[in-house]
């Protein structure tokens, strides 16, 4: 009897256990503050891998057990948790923490802590915010959004490069733009380098040198509907673990995955009008210098002032034209209910149109993605992006449309560019060659063409062997083909037809393959206050390129565009190899939440420096101090942290830089040898070691919030790419160290929601920087160092020496006298005219801008949001070469004074100059009398000194539809404008340009506007639905 009693007894109990630990469903809502659902939060089981995400709605529903604890998490959000009991619905409402201290970030190798972790500077930029502008290059729409980033387009002509720098420009000649990191693998963003064409062989007479053709940089493969959030980080010390690469800093793109209770099929479209902002003006007073009947001897206009009655043809507003694009997006998403399996594939297209005839950039994109546990301690995820990208556009420069537009007489109707026999018409009697082309003929038998197709893979693996720790490898690899053609037609101006014609075929094929892996230990507590957490990994990378040129001279027929149409060829192929292998590791130590110091280190092993110095170690330590907890008093008040950080790091050279490759000899008996370029067995890294402080406050519940930071860089030894030797070397360029620049600055976030209703909310950001850089040094004590892809026009050029800006220009300016606070003009005493220097000298030139501001606004109320973006600019000079080159020839409004004498404020050069009694220059000028007042003006006058814009980036009207009459569970409308309004006190076009492309070092061209066309303004309208 008692074993029965037993027995009953034991399975009572038993099948009580199992009644408490069954699981239940749970459900509920997730909103914010003032009431408003919060979709795409995870709600986790906490010590499980269960996880699903809410809806639009906000609502989810997850299985767990009575006494388990649900977890809500959220970047941006304090995470909540929750106990289950007997309640089956469980709603919770999320609020960003002060100063957003408790928010969840991601880091570097895509880790993710708190916000209070960090001791470094980063921001993160939603990816539904870049996507809302509707620019085609992702990279465009990040201007203004964070603090420090400064983003330049090349032109406004589709396809164009984007450079984008972090906390200014440190590199004298090599690459100042940051890692991307997409996924957690590295990610291509090179710009095609015309020294890859066969045309721009050392030596050659045909070379672009990166001027008169652009390409786009390879970011622009990346659709931006497909990114999730991109974080910033900002300088070494947010970046060391990155190595090498991420000297510059890094932006780490993750992409969109699948979510539980989100799924579905989503479509949106964009359709939208361009057209010119700006239109060059030119004078119609005077006509050109000598004409017989309708044949001009040149393009100058110096001459007698048109007769009344001529007839003008208004060829520059004829010549632009509205632009039409459209884009187009297509996903199917969706997770299971537990999110063990995700899985999210998308389609897009876009087709860009131009306001510059026969100029135009196609993208079709393919993404797919996909995650699952396959058990408790596997997971598993594949990203893979297909993009195809065709691009065309027009010559830019000294034989681009716009000057040849703005040269062409406005007695004659451009349009009719071809004689009847269908050859180019001519109306001037210099010869072909001499002839700039009309702007018609430019852009119809003038061809750039670049076509791309690229592949994206990456395979991550997360296994969970211990509850301490877990290990996560990612293999990846990015490969493209780019097929390049440009064609410069027999009959056009310059080397093309001194050449009758030449022909560009160029592929690159690259293919970089990286693999990471990463051993993460989870936070340990040591004490009851006292814990620890760290990670040690791997990286190995491999970049391959491989550009092979053909050159094709001579053509046979002037209109088949074909190398096999041509009659002298030359082929040239152009290899870059470069290995990289990583160890690194970090530890953060953390007391009671509120003080963390954590400490890198990362050793390189790389294969572009010589090998017994190709390893090298760097170290980094930051922290961070929450006083506003550790002192509860204040914390009653407001948030506060304080951080600071240091860094080492360290760069590598360019392929082939301390022994480049053999080249083909022509010379008797052939054979192979060095080029141009000479070897360095003596090249070494450069290091960086930067430091940073900063602190973060928040007031009135988050509803006001401060971020500054003020940073100091500091590059030595670094490597200077193409410096002029001794031609007794037998070389000509050299590869050296021995270079050292400064980089200072300040940056300011200032964020706040001045209104917070359930119905209206406005929150606004405010992005500030202050930066500087300096050079301290340059190898060998050398005066100046320059780029001379940027000697595009006249005598300027981004010179650099000891002491000026990292952004200066130098050239052959005015001489002036020597006497202190004086600087008068040297003037000539036989023509009254300015002298100049024979030799490239400082004039005081900077185009780094005193600070910027970028503002972004958003309102919401009900059913209605409105976003927009101010971007403001206080200094930096910009070189208006376009308008000089106009001056030069007698077409710039300026010199409609021809006929008013003057004198030149300054002295004699009659050897009084420097003394205390100076010969005061008296001679008169009459322009129309000297044409040489014009024709040879200095550059200077048109680097046009502390140039301002403010400048709507882009503003977005959207409007919920209720979505049953589409049948669909979400609906929205929008218009989105982009570029509307700028003013700005620069005479030029846009005081935006790049007068190379984004595949030039250093500080490049930026600043330099030699025929460059502007940002057109965009209006766009679009809709967005989910099935």
């Amino acid at each position: 009897m008692k074993q029965r009693i037993l027995t009953a007894f034991l399975g009572t109990l038993l099948c009580t256990s199992q009644a408490f630990a069954q699981p239940k469903t749970v459900t509920g809502k997730v909103t914010r503050d003032v009431g408003v659902a919060l979709s795409g939060v995870s709600v986790v089981v906490k010590g499980t891998p269960t996880v699903v995400q809410t809806n639009n709605s906000g609502e989810y529903s997850i299985r767990a057990d009575v006494g388990q604890v649900l977890q809500y998490r959220l970047i941006g959000y304090v995470p909540q948790e929750r106990t289950v009991g007997t309640a089956d619905a469980i709603s919770v409402q999320l609020t960003k923490s002060a100063a957003n201290l408790d928010a969840v970030v991601v880091t570097a190798l895509g880790q993710t802590t708190t916000q209070r972790n960090l001791g470094t500077s980063q921001q993160t930029v939603s990816g539904a915010d870049v996507a809302a502008t509707g620019r085609e290059n992702f990279i465009n729409g990040l201007q203004g959004r964070v603090a420090g980033v400064e983003v330049t387009s090349t032109s406004g002509v589709p396809g164009a490069s984007s450079s984008i720098t972090i906390r200014g420009v440190s590199s004298i000649s090599g690459s100042n733009q940051p890692l991307m990191i997409i996924d957690g693998l590295p990610m291509d963003n090179k710009t095609l380098n015309t020294g890859s064409l066969a045309s721009d062989a050392p030596g050659s007479l045909t070379a672009f040198s990166n001027r008169g053709v652009d390409f786009t940089n390879r970011a622009a493969d990346i659709n931006p509907e497909d990114i999730e959030s991109m974080v910033v980080l900002k300088g070494p010390e947010a970046a060391a673990l990155y190595g090498i690469d991420a000297a510059n800093g890094a932006i780490v793109i993750t992409t969109k995955r699948g979510k539980p209770g989100v799924g579905g099929f989503e479509y949106s479209n964009r359709v939208r009008m361009d057209q010119t902002r700006a239109r060059p003006e030119t004078q119609r007073t005077y006509g050109p210098t000598s004409v017989a009947g309708s044949v001009l001897g040149s393009f100058s206009y110096f001459g007698n002032p048109y007769a009344a009655g001529t007839q003008f043809y208004d060829n520059i507003d004829g010549f632009f034209q509205s632009a039409l694009s459209q884009q187009h997006n297509l996903t199917f998403s969706g997770a299971s209910p537990d999110a063990k399996v995700n899985y999210r594939v998308g389609l897009g297209y876009n087709a860009q149109g131009s306001v510059i005839p026969n100029s135009d950039y196609t993208r079709i994109n393919l993404t797919g993605s996909g995650g699952a546990t396959v058990t408790k301690w596997l997971k598993t995820d594949l990203s893979m992006q297909y993009a195809q990208a065709d691009n065309d556009q027009a010559l830019k420069g000294p034989n681009g449309p716009l000057i040849g537009l703005l040269l062409w007489p406005q007695t004659d109707k451009a349009s009719d560019y071809l004689t009847p026999a269908g050859n180019r018409r001519r109306v001037t009697a210099l010869a072909t060659s001499s002839e700039t082309d009309n702007p018609y003929f430019s852009v119809n038998k003038n061809r750039v063409n670049s076509r791309n197709g690229r592949l994206i893979a990456n395979l991550g693996l997360t296994i969970t062997p211990f509850s301490w720790g877990y290990l996560k490898t990612n293999i990846g690899s990015d490969g493209y083909t780019n097929e390049n053609l440009i064609l410069r037609h027999p009959e056009s101006a310059g080397v093309a037809n001194d050449n009758n014609g030449i022909l560009d075929v160029a592929n690159d094929v690259t293919r970089n393959l990286n693999a990471q892996t990463l051993f993460n230990v989870n936070r340990r507590q040591i004490t009851d206050k006292f814990s620890v957490n760290g990670l040690v990994g791997n990286q190995i990378s491999e970049f391959r390129s491989e550009v092979s040129g053909l050159l094709g001279r001579d053509f046979l027929d002037p209109n088949f565009v074909s190398v096999n149409n041509t009659n002298v060829r030359t082929t040239r192929t152009n290899k870059q190899q470069r290995r990289l292998m990583s160890l690194f590791g970090s530890v953060t130590a953390n007391y009671d939440d509120y003080l963390y110091v954590t400490v890198t280190g990362r050793n390189d092993w790389t294969s572009t420096i010589p090998q017994e110095r190709n390893s090298f170690f760097y170290p980094s330590v930051q922290t961070s101090f929450i006083f506003s907890d550790a002192i509860p008093t204040i914390g009653k008040y407001m948030s506060g942290k304080l951080r600071a950080s240091y860094a080492q790091v360290g760069k590598d050279a360019r392929p082939y830089a301390f022994r480049p490759s053999l080249e083909f000899k022509t010379t008797a008996n052939g054979g192979y040898g060095y080029g141009f370029t000479g070897p360095n067995l003596d090249l070494r890294p450069e290091f960086a070691s930067s430091y940073e402080v900063g602190t973060e406050l928040g007031f009135f519940n988050d509803r006001l919030g401060l971020d500054v930071t003020t940073y100091r860089k500091e590059t030595t030894d670094q490597i200077v790419n193409d410096i002029r030797g001794s031609y007794a070397t037998g070389f000509i360029l050299f590869n050296l160290n021995g270079a050292s620049t400064r980089n200072t600055g300040v940056e300011v976030t200032l964020r706040g929601t001045p209104v917070m209703t359930r119905d209206l909310t406005w929150d606004v950001i405010a992005n500030v920087e202050r930066a500087r850089g300096k050079v301290l040094k340059l190898p060998n004590a050398l005066p100046e160092s320059y780029v001379s892809d940027t000697w595009l026009y006249g005598n300027v050029r981004n010179g650099v020496a000891p002491g000026l800006s990292t952004r200066s220009l130098t050239g052959l300016f005015y001489l002036r006298d020597t006497i202190p606070g004086s600087k008068k003009l040297l003037i000539d005493p036989t023509t009254g005219l300015p002298l100049r220097s024979t030799a490239f000298i400082d004039g005081g030139y900077d185009r780094q801008p005193d600070f910027t501001i970028g503002l972004t606004n958003t309102l919401r109320y009900k059913k209605f949001s409105v976003s927009f973006l101010v971007d403001i600019r206080k200094g930096g000079d910009v070189f208006n070469a376009t308008e000089h080159f106009l001056t030069s020839r007698g077409l710039s409004n300026r010199t409609l004074d021809r006929d008013q004498p003057r004198v030149l404020d300054g002295v004699l050069r009659d050897g009084k100059e420097n003394t205390a009694n100076p010969t005061k220059n008296t001679i008169v000028v009459i322009p129309a009398v000297q044409p040489q007042y014009y024709t040879g003006i200095s550059e200077e006058l048109f680097i046009e000194k502390d140039i301002n814009w403010v400048r709507l980036r882009d503003i977005t009207v959207r409007m919920a539809l209720p979505g049953k009459y589409f049948k669909a569970r979400e609906a929205s409308a929008y218009v989105t404008g982009t570029d509307l309004f700028l003013f700005t006190n620069y005479s030029g076009l846009d005081p935006i340009v790049n007068g190379n492309s984004a595949a030039v070092g250093g500080s490049g061209g930026v600043g330099i506007d030699y025929g460059n066309f502007p940002m057109p303004r965009g209006l766009a309208f679009g809709i967005k639905m989910g099935y």
